[in-house]
């Protein structure tokens, strides 16, 4: 069964997420065009999420870190 393994960095190339290495199964029944599509439909639905997560997750983090430092509150 093929795969796609996803990591996302930062622009300090640093591992965005609380997984270092997302690995996603493609499952395809055959190797028809229709089977092909909707493995790859799927994925997009799936893996789009958890990359939208990751990013919102580190966002986030960085602002509490922001937040706390003294004397740089706005």
């Amino acid at each position: 069964m093929p795969s796609i393994e996803l990591i996302v960095r930062d622009d300090d190339n640093r591992i965005i997420g609380q997984q270092s290495l997302r690995k996603y199964s493609l499952n395809l029944r055959s190797q028809s065009f229709h089977d092909i599509e909707g493995a790859v439909e799927g994925f997009k639905r799936v893996a789009l999420a958890d990359i939208e997560l990751d990013l919102l997750e580190a966002a986030q983090s960085a602002f509490l870190r922001e937040k706390k430092r003294p004397g740089l509150q706005r």
